[in-house]
Parts: structure tokens; sequence; C-alpha cells
């Protein structure tokens, strides 16, 4: 089990097994911490690091090292006075998992790694030593560029999905790292189009242009003024703000819902019937799959953790039988694991638990919309 934890994203905190907070006691003590915690793996020359603060005492430097971490284990260091690291599997640093997780590549691992990028390395960190810091920002160079390539791939994955909410959530972390990217002003642009907010779309739109004629002086491209055009012409046709939450056809469209809290079916329930869905409600993955067998569904909701059948069992046994309806999974439990899994076995959407009525019900309408524009095409 760790004795330290060190975390890095966003800025630096270091904190022993209890949760305490551990002083450093001076800025040299906290710039050899952060050496050594991005120089995990191998050994670390102190030559190295007192050549960067133009120190020529390493035995010094490795005495105020330990004096830093003198709360902490004495094994924690490994090494002579020359070279030293933190032992293996004492010490949890997150830019060490961060890294473990890009090479990963999957999925999870992709939604894992951008929610563990909290802000760029050491945000607004300075030794005070010029030569360090020049070093310190080659190392936030690089993980600024892992976590655009994380976050564009989890974009991918979520348009390619269906996902439009989530994709927009992930567009707006990609243009807080660089809002000069217009390809992903534009994206995002396209995501609120499709979730019937055009008015966010122009929105969008506009901050693009402005960002391109204040940092390269030049306006939008061709394709940029393209996806201009729709939402100008989306606006002229924008229904009232309360045709967003009500069904999008005037036919019947029926919604299974199924889920064992009485409180949260109550409430989802509540929400479906008052924009104009027929519903049918179980509390039981097996009961669900008896209901999906009698009637042809519009949509499944369906939470993760009920009886019997669990949520994610019950859709790859309809994917089996080849029922096509879609899927929104609902859960009540924070987890990236449990979403990225969703997204790797095609559900339609994802929600946590609060349902809110301002978040579901747009987000039906978008799904069924966008299924019935598949079905004519």
């Amino acid at each position: 089990m760790p004795v330290l934890t060190i975390r890095l994203f966003g800025g630096f905190s270091a904190t022993d097994q209890r949760g305490n907070s551990l002083a450093m006691g001076s800025r040299r003590a906290q710039a050899l911490v952060i050496w050594l915690a991005l120089h995990r793996d191998t050994p670390s020359p102190l030559q190295d690091f007192a050549a960067l603060f133009k120190h020529d005492d390493v035995s010094s430097l490795a005495r105020e090292l330990r004096s830093a971490l003198r709360f902490l284990p004495s094994n924690l260091l490994v090494g002579d006075s020359d070279a030293v690291r933190f032992r293996p599997g004492t010490v949890d640093i997150d830019t060490g998992r961060f890294d473990t997780l890009v090479s990963a590549g999957s999925i999870h691992a992709m939604r894992q790694a951008a929610e563990m990028y909290r802000g760029n390395l050491l945000e607004g960190y300075s030794s005070g030593i010029p030569a360090f810091d020049q070093w310190l920002s080659g190392e936030r160079l690089h993980y600024w560029r892992a976590a655009l390539s994380i976050f564009g791939k989890l974009l991918a994955a979520q348009i390619k999905a269906g996902w439009w909410e989530s994709a927009s959530e992930t567009a707006g972390k990609l243009l807080s790292l660089d809002p000069t990217q217009e390809v992903v002003h534009r994206t995002l642009m396209r995501l609120q189009l499709e979730q019937g907010r055009p008015d966010s779309a122009m929105r969008r739109y506009q901050e693009c242009a402005d960002i391109l004629r204040r940092e390269f002086n030049r306006e939008p491209t061709a394709e940029t003024e393209r996806v201009h055009e729709e939402i100008s012409t989306a606006l002229r046709k924008t229904p009232a703000p309360r045709d967003v939450f009500s069904k999008p056809f005037d036919r019947p469209v029926l919604i299974l819902v199924v889920e064992d809290d009485a409180v949260s079916s109550a409430l989802i329930e509540g929400f479906l019937n008052e924009a104009g869905y027929e519903i049918v409600a179980v509390g039981d993955g097996a009961d669900a799959l008896m209901e999906l067998g009698r009637h042809k569904f519009d949509l499944l909701l369906l939470d993760i953790n009920i009886p019997t059948l669990d949520g994610m069992r019950l859709f790859e046994i309809m994917i089996q039988k080849g029922i096509d309806t879609p899927a929104v999974f609902v859960t009540g439990v924070a987890s990236a694991e449990i979403e990225a899994r969703s997204l790797e076995i095609g559900a339609a959407d994802f929600l946590r638990k609060p349902i809110r009525k301002e978040v579901l019900l747009p987000r039906v309408r978008a799904i069924l919309q966008r299924r019935e524009r598949a079905r004519v095409s």
C-alpha cells in the first residue's frame, strides 16, 4: 500500500497514508520531490538536479530530501547518495497512473485518464530557478499533448456511439486545454445542433470566430461557415423551449423503464408521462426481458444495478436476441469503468442519478429523433 501520494496535475500536493499534507520544508526540497516523481522509473542522478539549481553539494541535497520526507518510512527511498528513486509500490503518483492508462489505450483507460487530468502539470508552479522551471515546462508540454490526444480519442468514441451530451462535455474540456482548435469548436457546434440547441451553437460559433481573429488574425474556415449557416437555419426553425421537453412525434412512443428503486422509478415515469410518452415500468431484469418479448419499445431506460439480471447483462442478451431497442443506462454509481463499459457495448446514452427533468427529456427526444432519421434514411 502506498505510504505517500503525490499529485502533480493542476498543482502540487503530497499526503501520507492518513491523508495528512506534508510540508516540504523548502522550495528546493519540493522541487526535488517533483524531480523524483517525474523520474519514478529509474534512479535519478542528484548531480543532474544539482546542475539545474547550480548546487555543487550533492550529499546535502540527499540530506535535504530525507529531511523533507522524515515523517515517512525510512525505506521510502532506494539508491545511494548519488542516485535515488522512490521504492516501487510505496508512492502513488498521478502522472505515473496517467502514463499507464494512456499506454493501455482502451475506452475505459481513456475515460479514467481524462478524469485524472484535473489541470495542466503543476499549473502556476514556479521553483524560482529558471533552469528547473524550463525543464518542467517541457514536462508540462508533454502531458498537455498527451491529454489533448486522450480527450480527442474519447470524443471520437462518444460521437461514434451517439453520446452527444458526453461528447459535448469532452469537447468543452478539450477547448479549455486549447481554445484555438477550430475543428473542436466546429464539432461542438454540430453536437449542440444535434441536441436541439442552436442558440448554444451560435454562441460557440461567435466565440470561435473571436478567438481566431484575436489569436491568428483570420476568419473561420469555409467549413465552419457552412456549419454557421446550418445554425442560422436551425434558429429560424427552432421549436418553442417547451417543445424540447415533449415527445418528438405525434404517434405513440412506448418506453420501458427498468428501475428497482420505487422513488427513482416514480420520478422517471412522472417526467416521461408529463412529456407525453407511454410507459411500461418493471423493477427486475427478468421481467424486463419478458416485456421486451411482448412489446415493441421505442426506448429502454435501464438501471444497471437491478435484481435477477443486471442492466449490462440484460442489454447483452438483447443484442444476442436481435432486439435493437436503444438503451439509456442509468446508475447511481459514479464510475468511469461503468460509463466506459456502457459506451463499449453500444448504449445509446448514460445518465447518473439523481435524474433531472431538464437532462432526461432532451436526451430522450434526441435519441428518438436520431433513431427516426436512421430509419428513414
